[in-house]
């Protein structure tokens, strides 16, 4: 990067959980900001609890990053100026990036963030209607044949007929993510025990859930993820669950490997892309099976840090040298 255009860089407020609960080495989000450092992008910090309404005006603490003490980003490795209250419009670009569930501890900052930067110049990424108004579950079911086979419901009748039609059907709570409370529901053999899962999941036919078509291909060949900026691809893996499993967890035994896109990949990846475009969507990572569109990730898209060394690849770089532009 030129001098004149680090001069001109807007800085970058990074908003996470809180320090302590972070996995340094592989968080997307810290090799964002390693990378920041590396290429001379003013880079911030910031817990998403400390963002607060104080006389009148929306405040957080945020730290200025320093430096790094070693590449392994370790959590004592990175080094930050003495935290101070800020107002979030001083910040370029605001990345609010604090994981799912989407509840009210996240819904809640996030509300306040937005009217601190109101009639402002910063820009929240990704964009505040996507975050308040787009579900990652649902959006995948709402782009025609390329999901599989989807009802989103509390009721208990639709959710058991459908269920039943399929035989197995996968069950995913909509706020969730990481195959958190993922569960494979077979009609067939076992509906006493289908129908006490969607009880359970529903909250008594109160909360609604997606239940989805169960795609076998993912045995064996897994399931892809495409990692897209501002719409483009920028890098795919294959993500393999362990053995004997039918969802994939990255933090209990799933692993990455290389990937080919097929053409019916690749057309997925159009599609999936010009919709991003759309809704002007910078960071998001898509996953499919078979084809098939099986979850958005719009809120903190990750796997970043462990396809860059599977892929021997620098994928940090453009990613913030595209978050110090103007959307485009």
């Amino acid at each position: 990067m030129s001098p004149r255009l680090q001069a001109a860089a807007p800085s970058l407020l990074f908003v996470t959980d809180p320090w302590d609960t972070l996995d340094h080495a592989r968080d997307t989000t810290l090799r964002l900001m390693q990378e920041c450092l590396h290429l001379g992008v003013e880079a911030w910090w910031c817990d998403g609890h400390s963002v607060r309404l104080e006389h009148g005006k929306i405040t957080l603490t945020a730290s200025r990053l320093k430096s790094l003490a070693s590449s392994e980003r370790s959590s004592q490795a990175f080094r930050f100026e003495p935290a101070r209250a800020m107002a979030p419009a001083r910040f370029g670009r605001i990345l609010y990036r604090t994981d799912p569930p989407v509840d009210l501890a996240y819904l809640h900052p996030l509300q306040l963030l937005v009217a601190g930067i109101e009639n402002s110049a910063t820009e929240l990424v990704n964009p505040p209607a996507v975050l308040f108004q787009r579900s990652e579950k649902i959006e995948g079911a709402l782009l025609g044949g390329l999901a599989p086979h989807s009802v989103v419901s509390s009721q208990e009748a639709a959710l058991e007929a459908f269920g039943s039609a399929q035989g197995k059907a996968v069950l995913k709570p909509l706020h969730q993510a990481q195959s958190k409370g993922v569960q494979l529901l077979d009609f067939g053999q076992d509906p006493a025990r289908a129908r006490t899962q969607l009880r359970e999941a529903t909250q008594g036919g109160t909360l609604p859930v997606i239940l989805q078509e169960y795609l076998p291909a993912v045995q064996d060949e897994g399931e892809l993820r495409l990692w897209l900026l501002n719409g483009r691809l920028l890098a795919h893996a294959r993500k393999n669950p362990r053995r004997g499993e039918f969802k994939i967890d990255m933090d209990r035994g799933g692993f990455l490997s290389a990937s080919h896109l097929s053409r019916r990949d690749l057309a997925a990846a159009d599609k999936v892309g010009r919709r991003l475009r759309e809704l002007r969507v910078r960071l998001a990572a898509v996953d499919l099976i078979a084809g098939k569109v099986t979850d958005f990730n719009l809120t903190s898209p990750g796997l970043l840090t462990p396809m860059e060394t599977l892929l021997s690849q620098n994928l940090a770089e453009p990613v913030v040298r595209s978050l110090i532009r103007p959307w485009r």
